[in-house]
């Protein structure tokens, strides 16, 4: 993913964060919640690639795990529907 497309994505997920989830992301990826929210609000228009990164890996780690819960509760789902199965 080129820079301007990788930096787009972040902006976009963290323009999706409520405010005071804002402090749950600062905490996940490592970067200062400060930064976090100069980023959400505009106040930064070059960050740094190693913010950028780190933020990109904490909401596809966030993904993942979601991605993962999703897929165990639908195997849970399954295993109930199979009679002898409870």
């Amino acid at each position: 993913m080129n820079h301007p497309t990788f930096l787009a994505a972040v902006l976009a997920r963290l323009s999706a964060v409520r405010f005071p989830d804002l402090h749950n992301v600062a905490e996940g990826s490592g970067v200062p919640e400060s930064t976090v929210r100069k980023l959400r609000y505009g106040e930064v228009k070059n960050p740094r690639i190693q913010t950028v990164q780190a933020l990109y890996d904490y909401f596809e780690r966030k993904d993942n795990t979601a991605a993962a819960e999703q897929s165990d509760q639908r195997e849970l789902t399954r295993a109930e529907q199979v009679p002898g199965h409870a």
